[in-house]
């Protein structure tokens, strides 16, 4: 009897036209397929608009994230047009790491374009939008600008709002820090190396030689010069020659022939 009731209620065409719902139902989940190699799924997402743009004039920053190695490159760009973004995923994605089978980014208009549309139909890229409104869709990229804000909001200054020099170096932090998900740092999965770090150069070994050590080294040497010392007679001739010349080869250099050798 009751589940009939409620059924009926859940049913109502004007409760659900009027009421008002105080929590979102969750929606199916729809998992994306995993990736079977590197940089076969893309993520891209902008971050931004800066409220001012930075010392060198830039806005934006266009974020890609690898789906199987959480891999990320951002570059910051002083303006989000699809122009920009053509250019960017030509030389700063496909020429380095090459095509991906799959982009997955939002439905705004400068990723939803006609010149989007040409680059990834001429490379073969399957380019997949994310749902209206639903930003959990591209989350791994999305994940990424939640990390990266705070770190640049730490470092730069304020005065000079230089925020875009500290972005390399936040990237490059997260590319090699342990990925929660996956136990490796993404620069590990890319490149299957670990990454060697400004810290991790050899420490210079400094040797601290006993004098007695010392000691030794030296009535050696002085025990070679005392036999080279006294050899040429006190009136020895004080060179040696003469020599046959057998080639200039500078102005003050000559090539000479050794007779006895």
């Amino acid at each position: 009897m009751m589940s009939t009731i409620e059924n009926y209620i859940k049913s109502c065409e004007k409760c659900a036209k009027f009421n008002i719902r105080r929590t979102k139902p969750p929606s199916k989940l729809y998992p994306i397929t995993p990736s079977k190699g590197i940089f076969e799924t893309i993520g891209m997402e902008f971050w931004g608009s800066t409220s001012h743009p930075s010392a060198e004039g830039n806005r934006y920053v266009l974020v890609v994230t690898d789906y199987l190695s959480k891999y990320v490159i951002a570059k910051a760009m002083p303006n989000n047009t699809a122009t920009t973004i053509a250019q960017f995923i030509v030389e700063d994605v496909i020429l380095k790491y090459g095509v991906p089978r799959k982009l997955i980014t939002d439905q705004e208009s400068h990723f939803k374009n006609e010149l989007m549309g040409s680059i990834t139909r001429l490379c073969g890229c399957k380019h997949v939008f994310a749902t209206t409104y639903h930003p959990q869709t591209n989350g791994q990229v999305e994940r990424f600008n939640a990390t990266f804000y705070p770190q640049l909001a730490k470092l730069h200054d304020e005065n000079v709002n230089d925020w875009d020099a500290y972005l390399t170096a936040c990237v490059f932090a997260y590319n090699t820090g342990v990925h929660a998900t996956t136990g490796y740092s993404p620069f590990q999965l890319m490149f299957a190396r670990q990454p060697v770090l400004p810290f991790d150069a050899p420490k210079a070994v400094i040797v601290l030689t006993k004098p007695n050590d010392y000691w030794t080294q030296i009535n050696q040497l002085m025990n070679g010069y005392k036999k080279s010392h006294g050899k040429r007679p006190k009136f020895g001739e004080l060179y040696s020659g003469p020599y046959k010349g057998i080639q200039q080869q500078h102005p003050l250099a000559y090539l000479v022939e050794d007779e006895e050798s």
